[in-house]
């Protein structure tokens, strides 16, 4: 099963899961994972945002919510997505400025190599 992992600021990533929350496909499998916390903390923080993508196209209607997520935020947004299945891989940083074609291009590799 792939499994995604994005990271960045904690506002942020609470702000994006509830945005992935509303997506069909992906609604249930959406999860925020606290970071560990640590002596002197007065909280805890977000480690990363996750989503079990399993099979089919969820993992390109993930990146296209992310990438129009971000399009619609005023302030610069920037988070780190990797997809893992097994020991196969793929990483990429996003921003408001991202290209899906490009973005997308890149992902397909990883799904259908």
């Amino acid at each position: 099963m792939t499994e995604a992992a994005l990271t960045g600021a904690d506002d942020d990533l609470r702000e994006l899961a509830n945005w992935l929350r509303d997506e069909d496909e992906l609604r249930g499998r959406v999860r925020l994972r606290n970071a560990p916390v640590r002596e002197g903390d007065m909280g805890v923080g977000i480690d990363a945002l996750t989503i079990a993508l399993g099979s089919g196209g969820a993992g390109t209607v993930l990146i296209r919510s992310v990438l129009t997520y971000l399009t619609t935020r005023r302030k610069a947004v920037v988070v780190d997505l990797e997809l893992k299945d097994g020991d196969k891989s793929f990483s990429a940083k996003l921003t408001n400025e991202s290209h899906l074609d490009e973005v997308l291009a890149q992902a397909d590799k990883f799904f259908h190599p």
